[in-house]
């Protein structure tokens, strides 16, 4: 028992508020498997001109993948920011 708290009484625990933020990784990660998903299914749909079908659907899975990412990152700051209120 410490010194400065009087016998017979006990310390006051102290309340602290909590910040919780979300996980950056997972949720790029998500926008990303997303992106992938959303590319192939675009790549898919349509003709490759001269390319070939899985060239195009690759191409537009890398693109949409990395849009997806990006973007999903941008909604974690965000939502970053919003704890901090």
């Amino acid at each position: 028992m410490p010194d400065d708290v009087p016998p017979g009484s006990e310390p006051r625990p102290q309340l602290r508020r909590v910040r919780r933020t979300p996980n950056f990784a997972r949720i790029m990660i998500t926008g990303g498997v997303i992106g992938v998903l959303l590319g192939l299914w675009v790549g898919s749909r349509g003709e490759g001109g001269t390319y070939s079908g899985a060239t195009a659907m690759g191409f537009l899975a890398v693109v949409f993948g990395g849009l997806g990412v990006l973007l999903a990152g941008v909604i974690a700051i965000l939502l970053d920011r919003r704890t901090l209120r």
